[in-house]
């Protein structure tokens, strides 16, 4: 038993044998690592410095036409006419749409002709009354109120009334300008009973409604400058207004925040979706650039350079836009940070400077 196993601890030290790398090789290796730790990182660097910072609100929205009025036909029928197509701009009291209407004109044309005979029908009141035939003054007031109703005069007038407003009915009419949408239907098509016949936008005036987190509440408030970059746009920017905070927190902790953009074009389509970022000025920040911070242990970590050395701080942040951030603590102002270079560095770590850093 004791054969056997001297048998198999030396199998397992020649295995080792064969596995390890040469004397030679393994000094070979020692030197490439020493000379490896004396070879410096090429970093870039900047400064540390005070300055007025603008701080970004960063989220996403929907482009929002500020009127959108669904316009639908009062009457009831077929529509015989549409002067209209999507995108069509129209002015206030444009006709729109008609629909048939050849049994509404007979009903008013009938009213018409009753309250005809009403008036003849007065005349002949007036004499009876002691009048004269069209002169309603030469009976008294309280006589030709009688007159009237004795001849179905008043109820011929509301006849008319009410066939002129049926007419109406039938004819659709902008009662603002704006541009023509959602228009799907045809001429000879029953008007919809469960939707608009098209809808009307008003485009002068282009919103973005777009959530913030409650956390971010006290970096935003109405009248704050703001950029609103479309996605389906390539590299346009709008400016815009803050106009208004819905006062309500929702349920996944956002509130709704309202942004007017200043000089709308024909580009903007409400529905669009856009990137917002709101902006706030805070004066006197210690500012450096975003890439400057890295993570260590869970912690920020700024690298200072000082002597070919890399310097590690710990380094608290407070407000951050898309290229800076603000150091509360853990740096001065004028230190030189690394920018580049720094992802993988280690306190005291030889550095030596990129030629194609530059100094803020």
């Amino acid at each position: 038993m004791k054969v056997i196993c001297y048998i198999i601890q030396g199998l397992t030290f020649s295995l080792i044998l064969s596995c390890s790398p040469p004397k030679e090789d393994r000094d070979s290796i020692a030197q490439a690592d020493s000379t490896l730790s004396k070879v410096a990182t090429s970093v870039q660097t900047a400064l540390a410095i005070r300055k007025t910072f603008v701080a970004q609100t960063i989220t996403n929205g929907k482009v929002l036409a500020s009127q959108e009025i669904p316009l639908s036909c009062q009457g009831q029928g077929i529509i015989e006419n549409i002067r209209i197509q999507n995108g069509a701009t129209v002015k206030p009291g444009q006709l729109l749409a008609t629909l048939q209407n050849e049994v509404q004109e007979l009903a008013l044309r009938e009213a018409q002709l009753q309250l005809d005979e009403s008036r003849v029908e007065i005349n002949d009141q007036l004499i009876t009354q002691g009048g004269k035939r069209g002169d309603t003054a030469s009976v008294s007031r309280e006589v030709f109120a009688y007159i009237k109703l004795r001849s179905g005069y008043n109820r011929a007038m509301l006849a008319v009334q009410k066939a002129r407003l049926e007419l109406d009915r039938t004819f659709l009419y902008a009662p603002v300008a704006g541009t023509v949408a959602n228009l799907t239907l045809s001429a000879y098509s029953p008007t919809p009973s469960d939707k608009p016949f098209c809808t009307l936008l008003n485009r002068s005036n282009m919103l973005v409604r777009c959530p913030i987190l409650e956390t971010e509440l006290g970096t935003v408030q109405p009248g704050q400058i703001a950029r609103v970059e479309p996605v389906g746009i390539f590299g346009a920017t709008y400016m815009a207004r803050v106009t208004d905070i819905n006062p309500i927190v929702n349920a996944q902790g956002l509130v709704e925040v309202s942004v007017s953009i200043l000089q709308p074009d024909a580009r903007l389509l409400p529905g669009m979706n856009v990137r917002v970022l709101i902006e706030k000025s805070f004066s006197d920040k210690l500012t450096v650039s975003k890439d400057a911070v890295v993570e260590r242990s869970a912690r920020k970590v700024v690298f200072t350079f000082k002597e070919g050395l890399a310097k590690w701080h710990y380094v608290t942040t407070g407000q951050e836009n898309d290229r800076e951030i603000v150091i509360t603590e853990g740096l001065e102002a004028g230190e030189e940070v690394i920018i580049k270079g720094n992802l993988n560095l280690g306190h005291d770590a030889k550095v030596e400077k990129d030629d194609g850093g530059a100094k803020n």
